[in-house]
Parts: structure tokens; sequence; C-alpha cells
């Protein structure tokens, strides 16, 4: 199996690599920090440490735009390409209006300052009141996803994430936001290894049609996997590499 590159969702950090281990136990997962705005510098660091020189890509929700730019911007370096609940580019369909994190995304187009004091104010809730902001956040989540918010370890994970990501990281996890809903469509015609699309079927967080868009856009190169049933989150915990 190849050396797995994972790029984890936004808010979130490194530790949502766990979620991907635990349902590939045998896999050999490294986490990339979406956070510190060094993609390129990490992955080029990882690749020159073996003979080794390709590796297979995953990326996770928003952090898919940073596994596409891998893939299209180090071919040479990038044998498979794995996308789960993708985060399309809003410019790639009608997609912002069924989204559960418009307010944020449109924020980040009107006013990058002002989503750095919602960052911010979000950052404090996740620093005393972390399950307080999960119950938030999650509040319109369906069956799949409150199953797994029973999970201590998910938890964990998610909490971290947020922590990460609000508290710690504001700068680097607005950064990612805005960049994310600017015009990157440009990148999907420069991926030409193999993409492989994961999405559940109830994902409200990106909707499945953003997979079918990408799958669209990537050509004959790429396989969707529509997870029936699950969620954001969910669909993680059924990817098999």
């Amino acid at each position: 199996m190849d050396r797995i590159i994972f790029c984890h969702g936004m808010p979130g950090s490194m530790a949502e690599a766990a979620l991907l281990q635990g349902a590939n136990p045998t896999a050999d997962v490294t986490a990339l920090n979406m956070l510190d705005g060094n993609l390129h510098r990490d992955f080029d660091a990882i690749t020159a440490k073996s003979t080794r020189q390709q590796r297979h890509v995953v990326g996770f929700s928003i952090g898919a735009m940073s596994a596409i730019q891998l893939a299209a911007q180090r071919p040479a370096n990038v044998s498979r390409l794995t996308l789960i609940s993708p985060a399309a580019p809003l410019s790639l369909g009608d997609f912002l209006s069924d989204m559960a994190g418009k307010p944020v995304f449109e924020l980040a187009m009107r006013s990058p300052a002002l989503l750095m004091l919602l960052t911010r104010c979000q950052g404090l809730m996740a620093r005393i009141a972390p399950n307080a902001l999960i119950k938030m956040l999650f509040a319109n989540c369906g069956a799949a996803e409150r199953d797994l918010l029973t999970d201590p370890q998910f938890r964990k994970v998610l909490t971290q994430g947020l922590q990460e990501s609000l508290a710690h990281h504001p700068q680097g996890y607005v950064s990612h936001i805005t960049n994310y809903v600017t015009d990157w469509r440009g990148l999907l015609p420069q991926v030409t290894c193999p993409v492989t699309l994961w999405h559940g079927t109830e994902d409200t967080w990106a909707r499945p049609e953003m997979s079918r868009q990408l799958q669209r856009a990537f050509g004959a190169n790429a396989v969707l996997n529509l997870v029936e049933g699950k969620e954001h989150y969910s669909t993680i915990t059924k990817v098999s590499l």
C-alpha cells in the first residue's frame, strides 16, 4: 500500500487522520498541517525522506482543495488522489445556498476581517465550552452523525480540531476559508492521476452534488462511491483505501 498523505478539513486538525486510520488499520497515514500555510514545503519534505517518491494523497472536506493542489502541482509525486466528503469549488455549481456552512463562506467573501472576529469568538467558545460549540455546529445533523457523536474518541478528535483551528491558529483557518471561496476550479483539469471520491448521501455540509460535479470535471480518471445513509464525518469511517 502507498504511504498516505492526509489533508484535514476546516475547522479541523491533524488529529482527523485517526478517523481514516481507524477505518484502514493497516494503512500508513501521515497528516499534513493545513493551518501553518506550508502545504507544499511539508509535502516535499515527506517525499524527500523516501526513495519512493510517489504518494497517495487523501483530502477530507475542505482539505480536498489542498489535496487537489498537490495532485495538480506535484503530478510526479502523487500516484492517487482520494477525496472524502469533498467541498468542491463553489464556482463549479449552485452549491452555497444549500450548505450548512453558508454564513461562514458568505462572510469570507464579504469581509475576512469580520470572519476573523467570528473565528476568535468561536475560538473562545472552543476553549471554555467545546461541548456547547459542538452541539451548536451539529444541531441539524442526522442520525449517522448523532451516533458518531456518542463515540468519545470522535468527540476528542472533533474538540481538538475546533481548538486547533479556531483558538490556536485562527489566522491559518481564516486564510484557508478565504482561499476556498475563490475560484480555484482551474486546478481540476491539471489532475492527471486516478481519483476516487467518497460521499455520504445525507451530507449537509458538502452535498453529494459536489462530488458528482468533481467526477464530471475529472472525467474518465474519477470513480464516485456514494455511501448510503452517511453524512459528512460518518463517511470517513467507511472509506476503504
